[in-house]
């Protein structure tokens, strides 16, 4: 699927609502005020997300996203790739307790946020970055409650 310089492939058996995928990598650039050159995001099973992990990273096993960032200018403007695993986004669900859907989200803001120079490879950054990610998914949150309660949708 294709849209505004995005594309976005589900490689994986796992069901994913690709609009919600548009929708949060817009309320990402509209948040942060990031300018899309060019964003592709796949979704793919651990036997794929293992061979990138080695050959790209040469760390063994799956892991749950990876990125690549092609951007010349990395303080606006993304020119990159996200790959989500949707085998450990399951896994990672039943561990946070939280639905599929929303941790996919999350991973699509982690993977947002590698790409905009946040890391999580020492324990200080990581704790920066979960705090940023964090406050993305509360906005998200309260982002799609507004608008659920602006098109007459009720949670109760």
């Amino acid at each position: 699927m294709n849209k505004n310089n995005i594309i976005i492939e589900n490689h994986s058996k796992t069901r994913i609502v690709l609009k919600n995928v548009f929708r949060s990598v817009d309320f990402y650039r509209k948040i942060t005020g990031a300018d899309i050159s060019s964003l592709s995001l796949s979704f793919v099973p651990d036997a794929d997300m293992e061979k990138i992990n080695l050959s790209y990273l040469g760390h063994k096993g799956s892991t749950d996203v990876v990125t690549f960032d092609y951007s010349e200018n990395t303080e606006s403007l993304i020119d990159a790739e996200i790959i989500i695993c949707t085998d450990q986004a399951k896994r990672n669900s039943k561990i946070y307790t939280t639905r599929m859907s929303e941790e996919l989200i999350r991973l699509v803001f982690h993977g947002l946020l590698h790409i905009s120079g946040y890391d999580d490879c020492s324990p200080g950054l990581r704790k920066a970055m979960k705090t940023k990610e964090d406050e993305l998914i509360n906005l998200w949150n309260q982002y799609n409650l507004r608008n659920s309660k602006n098109n007459g949708m009720s949670s109760a």
